[in-house]
């Protein structure tokens, strides 16, 4: 039991989760009543933050797509080697 709630709660699940659902809550309470009002400071600053956001979501998307895809290209196993002032091994 333990170990599936260590999996269901890791990082690599929460993370997206928690960015999901606040980015979700900005949309809903912050921008779309900004765009709303009548006033034309608040319509621009709501327009700020939903193109900050925007590029926080895609810059976040972009990230753990590479992450995901990229090879990654360490030899496993092997200790690293101590040269003597010679060179030699």
């Amino acid at each position: 039991m333990k170990k599936i709630l260590k999996k269901v709660f890791s990082r690599t699940v929460i993370e997206p989760f928690v960015t999901l659902v606040s980015s979700i809550l900005i949309l809903e309470y912050i921008i779309f009543p900004g765009l709303t009002i009548d006033n034309t400071l608040t319509n621009i600053g709501a327009g700020l933050i939903a193109f900050i956001m925007t590029i926080f979501i895609l810059t976040y998307v972009d990230n753990k797509i590479k992450d995901k895809f990229e090879k990654k290209e360490d030899k496993p196993n092997q200790a690293p080697t101590k040269e003597n002032e010679d060179g030699k091994i």
